[in-house]
């Protein structure tokens, strides 16, 4: 049954070669969603020194304003895989992004790693509030601020980060961010989005590092984002 999952993960992460509209492969979430009743496929594949993901985050517009997006990942180390990470997370836009207006959006979710603890899974509670200011018809900055809830530790900690998404041309998006993720160490990431079909599908790849470890930490991903068209009830 293991095989089957990862067989179906990795194929995702195939057929993708999506921000997280929500961002992938950027952590710094933006303030959209994707259209109502329609749903997109963000799949990745993130190759570090010691460790390669696979990720496969669908994500659907339920209603007129509330994404709702469930998923995770598996982990492949010294050829053996494992499941690593589940994410559940409901996404609302409070004020959306337009020529000369600054957007926003609220994040709650829940995520659970089965392998931080050996006697159960471990579950994370977040709050994010990703603001979209678009600094002309070309460049957009985002920023992110939030909590989350460690409960291993019982404790809160900040989430932030700051992103840029510049509009090369008609297919390519040049983007650049820098993050902390609950963690100790601050992170930077760059790359590209291509469009294969305009805001269908799309590709992208990028670079991450830690200030804190350069080069211990680094990591390269490939992904690809697939957006429908509305057709829920």
């Amino acid at each position: 049954m293991k095989k089957l999952l990862h067989i179906v993960l990795f194929t995702s992460g195939i057929l993708y070669l999506n921000l997280c509209y929500a961002a992938r492969p950027m952590l710094t979430d933006d303030a959209r969603i994707v259209d109502p009743k329609a749903c997109q496929l963000e799949s990745w594949i993130r190759d570090s020194k010691h460790i390669t993901e696979y990720w496969a985050l669908p994500a659907c517009n339920v209603s007129e304003n509330l994404e709702v997006t469930i998923g995770g990942s598996l982990e492949g180390e010294s050829g053996h895989s494992s499941f690593a990470n589940e994410l559940y997370q409901m996404k609302s836009i409070i004020q959306p992004i337009a020529v000369n207006q600054t957007g926003y959006s609220i994040v709650l979710g829940n995520g659970r790693d089965p392998k931080r603890t050996m006697n159960k899974v471990i579950q994370d509670w977040y709050l994010n509030v990703p603001i979209s200011y678009p600094y002309n018809d070309r460049l957009v900055i985002h920023t992110n601020l939030g909590v989350t809830h460690l409960t291993d530790e019982k404790t809160e900690k900040m989430n932030w980060g700051l992103s840029s998404e510049y509009n090369y041309n008609e297919h390519i998006d040049l983007i650049s961010e820098v993050f902390n993720q609950s963690s100790n160490s601050v992170y930077f990431q760059f790359g590209l989005r291509y469009w294969l079909i305009k805001n269908r599908a799309q590709i992208d790849t990028t670079y991450m590092n830690s200030f804190n470890h350069i080069g211990e930490d680094q990591s390269f991903s490939v992904g690809l984002r697939l957006l429908s068209l509305p057709f829920l009830p």
